[in-house]
């Protein structure tokens, strides 16, 4: 079986994804000069796409896909461009998800600070004639149905929020009601129960899985770009979720990574500086 990024080229070929338009509720609320790369308007495409069209092999509600791209590719503006756009379709609950506490920091600056030189949106965010605000929440009783309401935290403190329920921490049920989009960063940490065989249930990947399959419409946009094509147990998870692959290997080619040099000396450490 062909993982899914290839299952979309051959049912609808390289020149119908090009021609996919990428709405202007994206391309019009992402900062200047962002997301111009071919690489990350075809992440945008295969999306919308792959949400838009029937075709054998489709994945299946609700909706669990990855990204599997380079460091330094622009992984985060891919999120930030699908927000919007899932937002357009009706979202309003987006949580975002990583391994680790000092990407989040990075990342909230990414998406709630204006004066950060990686924020990634425009001064004013505008879908269909309407002002839109990304509000930072504790839980989702916090939300409202204007704005694009972000919950950040780590995968660790989201299992334990939900296996030990204390005042304002996330619940299970806080999802029951609720369309939700999950966005895991560093996915690759993701997938340790399925890698070891061990079981899902009251592992990470379970919590997640368990959040997921609360409500039919929920997302989950898993990004990394890690992803063990080596292992037999990663690929059966991920071949129908891969939705779109851009290594390490084509970034180089298509020239967009520095290229590093290692040199080695017998100089001591004084001659070498």
């Amino acid at each position: 079986m062909a993982f899914l990024y290839d299952i979309l080229l051959q049912e609808f070929g390289k020149r119908a994804i090009a021609q996919v338009a990428v709405p202007i509720h994206i391309t019009d609320n992402l900062k200047p000069g962002f997301g111009q790369r071919p690489y990350q308007i075809e992440a945008f495409q295969r999306f919308i796409l792959c949400d838009s069209e029937d075709f054998e092999g489709k994945p299946k509600r609700p909706f669990h896909l990855l990204y599997n791209m380079a460091t330094g590719s622009g992984k985060t503006l891919i999120m930030a461009g699908l927000m919007l756009h899932l937002y357009q379709k009706g979202y309003r609950n987006f949580l975002f998800f990583v391994n680790s506490n000092n990407i989040i920091q990075k990342t909230k600056d990414n998406f709630l600070n204006p004066q950060a030189s990686k924020y990634l949106f425009n001064d004013k965010i505008v879908i269909d004639g309407k002002e839109v605000l990304i509000k930072e929440i504790d839980n989702f009783e916090e939300a409202d149905n204007q704005n694009i309401n972000l919950k950040f935290t780590t995968i660790q403190q989201l299992h334990i929020d939900l296996n030990n329920t204390k005042e304002n921490s996330v619940t299970y049920e806080d999802f029951k009601d609720k369309k939700l989009v999950l966005i895991a960063d560093e996915a690759h940490h993701l997938s340790s129960a399925t890698k070891s065989n061990g079981a899902l249930f009251g592992s990470w990947e379970g919590t997640v899985l368990e959040i997921l399959n609360q409500n039919f419409e929920n997302v989950l946009l898993e990004f990394t770009a890690t992803l063990d094509y080596e292992s037999a147990e990663i690929v059966n998870k991920y071949q129908d979720k891969v939705i779109f692959k851009y290594d390490l290997a084509q970034f180089r080619i298509d020239k967009y990574s520095k290229e590093i040099n290692l040199i080695r000396s017998l100089y001591d450490e004084q001659d070498r500086i």
